[in-house]
């Protein structure tokens, strides 16, 4: 099936061979954009050719050239947003004014670590308070600016109050501020005390582990060794006493964040604590969060030692469990650990197999072989492993060529781009490499893309969660033909019915669409980057990537704006009816169930 129109192929042939392009075709279409970004390459256009096209066509082809993203191509990000400096920062704080621009200003300012990030709200009134956006919260930002040295100014103060007096101050989000600030000594006393949701819990606890270990250690290693509604952690951390019913709900998230704050390298004493069972530990979201907790543990433990010698070391009996804590294994029990990375390394898990790559600390003997494997597997996650780890053990040079040449054919446009990117380091003069023939995937993403982006309408997609929860996604064809198609297709066909959500993380983002119900893997193919500028407010939804061009099935909406990923994540569009979506998201629990994804269109 071929889905390039004829006026598209002449042109194409045309563009591709350095010719005239548009004196065949006098525009660029929105479907013959679509071709060229998934096509990635070189556009053969003069400035003289790109003037004489209508303003719209002019800048459909100007953003896929971005996209495209071969050399000599214009970039898309402005220098403020790809090589942020505090300078910069500095002089557009002091000419910020939209609450985008400020908060914009405040969160990268915050990120450089300037004293001057409150600049970003200098002149704000309490008369503005009432444009304020309800959702663009600044609880987390206020924090962190005084954290870095900054003071609220009495001016400022008063337009904070006015916020809390319009009612958009989150209590949950004030106090992980106020715990931030108390546990740095900035402040004496934490506000009055929250209910404890799975939500808040989630939230306080994140703002508890960004303190030093030594503020955390006690309330770490006695509070936390039962699930009790009674334990003494949750007046320290701001929380009303919560329910047994809550706390199961909670389960999974408290242990993920016990397990995230585990300091590296971590106190041996954080593995010996003795307690009651914890009646979600036996979940697989939560070995996976726990072994990689372990994995911080670098001295040996006589009795985990032991553990990790079973043939269900700790538990895990998956691959991808087991790929997961191997590189605690390895600290742990070296010689298991060799014995199940052979066994991952030949298994038929690619997820699992990237893990015992990546534990490799040399090339293996049996190189080809393997790359004979990693080439076949429909992850990409191992197949970019592999690639870059021929760097990491230290092959010469031309050896490494040798291995990443190959890789330049390969059907996957993405990880033809890996090696690429890796040869450039090797040889400037690596040409750009060549596009992939369409597969049966790809011509049904095309062809759907096509349709939507033609069509000219929003795409919605209902986010059906567990006990009778739902958000409704307003997604953009015109922006992200490519991703957009390419959810429809996958909720069309059920891929997402019955999933976890494994990412929640308070005041940025929830991500789901996980075909393993954490956040690895996606659905056997990967989807271009379609960037843009468009700003990443609360509400929005976003791809999830492990690096350009490689999109699948993960999806990620915003809980607070997050201007660091604009013009770096695909954006595909936003929820609607924010402030039911956000009552929702804010206070989701980790682990939750998509009942399912459903297309909402005629």
């Amino acid at each position: 099936m071929n889905l390039l129109p004829p006026s598209f192929q002449k042109w194409l042939l045309c563009a591709l061979a350095g010719a005239s392009a548009f004196a065949q075709t006098p525009h660029f279409t929105v479907r013959e954009a679509i071709q060229a970004e998934w096509m990635r390459q070189p556009l053969a256009i003069t400035g003289a050719q790109k003037a004489a096209l209508p303003a719209a066509d002019r800048a459909r082809l100007e953003r896929a050239l971005q996209r495209i993203g071969a050399p000599g191509a214009p970039a898309l990000l402005p220098t403020a947003l790809e090589k942020p400096t505090a300078e910069a920062w500095e002089a557009l704080a002091t000419t910020a004014r939209t609450p985008q621009a400020r908060f914009t200003a405040l969160f990268f300012l915050n990120r450089l670590k300037s004293a001057k990030a409150l600049t970003a709200l200098a002149g704000l009134t309490s008369a503005e308070a009432a444009s304020w956006p309800k959702h663009l919260h600044l609880e987390a930002a206020i924090a962190a600016a005084r954290l870095n040295g900054a003071e609220v100014s009495p001016a400022l103060q008063t337009f904070l109050d006015a916020l809390q007096k319009a009612g958009k101050v989150d209590p949950v989000r004030a106090q992980a501020a106020r715990l931030r600030l108390v546990m740095a000594g900035k402040e004496k006393v934490l506000l009055p005390p929250v209910p404890a949701t799975p939500g808040s819990v989630l939230a306080l606890m994140d703002a508890w582990n960004r303190g030093p270990w030594p503020r955390r250690r006690e309330l770490a290693l006695k509070a936390f060794t039962s699930l009790s509604p009674d334990s003494p952690a949750w007046a320290e951390l701001g929380l009303r006493r919560p329910s047994s019913a809550t706390l199961d709900q909670a389960c999974v998230g408290i242990l993920s964040r016990l397990a995230e704050g585990v300091p590296k390298p971590a106190p041996a004493e954080v593995f010996e604590v003795e307690g009651s069972p914890w009646p979600c530990s036996g979940k697989p979201l939560v070995q996976w969060y726990g072994f990689q907790a372990l994995a911080k543990l670098e001295s040996p433990l006589p009795g985990l030692r032991l553990r990790m010698e079973q043939d269900r070391p700790l538990g895990a009996s998956s691959p991808l469990l087991l790929g997961t804590l191997l590189p605690a294994m390895r600290n742990q029990n070296p010689g298991q650990a060799d014995l199940v990375r052979a066994r991952l390394l030949s298994g038929p898990d690619p997820i699992a197999r990237a893990a015992a790559i990546d534990d490799l600390p040399a090339a293996p003997a049996d190189l080809e072989a393997l790359t004979r494997r990693v080439w076949a597997d429909t992850q990409f996650e191992v197949q970019q492993t592999l690639i870059q780890s021929y760097a990491r053990w230290k092959m010469a040079p031309e050896d490494q060529k040798a291995q990443l040449r190959p890789w330049l054919q390969h059907p996957n446009w993405t990880c033809r781009w890996e090696a690429y990117q890796a040869l450039l380091k090797l040889d400037p003069a690596t040409p750009w490499p060549s596009a992939a023939k369409p597969v049966k995937t790809d011509e049904a993403i095309l062809k759907e893309a096509i349709r939507l982006a033609e069509r000219g309408q929003p795409v919605r997609l209902r986010v059906s969660l567990s006990g009778t929860r739902s958000v409704t996604l307003r997604l953009d064809p015109h922006v992200a033909p490519m991703n957009v198609a390419n959810l429809v297709l996958l909720a069309r066909e059920g891929y997402f019915n019955g999933r976890l959500v494994p990412r929640v993380v308070p005041d940025f983002v929830v991500q789901m669409g996980s075909p393993f119900d954490t956040m690895d893997g996606g659905p056997g193919y990967t989807v271009r980057c379609e960037n843009s500028l468009d700003w990443y407010g609360p509400g929005s939804v976003g791809m999830a990537l492990s690096g350009k061009d490689t999109g699948g099935s993960q999806f990620f909406i915003t809980t607070n704006a997050a201007p660091h990923l604009t013009g770096r994540y695909t954006r595909l569009g936003e929820v609607e009816d924010l402030d039911h979506a956000m009552a929702i998201l804010d206070d989701l629990e980790l682990g939750a169930e998509i009942v399912s994804i459903t297309v909402l269109e005629p």
